[in-house]
């Protein structure tokens, strides 16, 4: 695989992904075809980051949800 061929954009969401770019590093040659093709029809850095952390199995990425909203206020007060 020649990965000076790859897109920027892709190698630049990579670069914030690590355990993207792990799995993608682990994927044969056809699969690693495959997944820059698809890249090449992204239209937006969202749309990107999107595609690259698709790569990442959703039971790995933590949780971040929170029960209740209003716990986002929690805790001391400024002023």
């Amino acid at each position: 695989m020649d990965y000076n061929t790859l897109p920027v954009g892709l190698g630049l969401a990579f670069a914030t992904n690590r355990e993207a770019m792990d799995r993608f590093s682990d994927m044969s040659d056809d699969e690693k075809k495959e997944f820059i093709e698809r890249s090449r029809g992204v239209m937006s850095k969202k749309e990107m980051e999107r595609l690259v952390g698709s790569l990442v199995e959703e039971d790995e990425k933590p949780d971040l949800h929170l029960e209740d909203v209003k716990d986002i206020f929690k805790g001391p007060s400024i002023g």
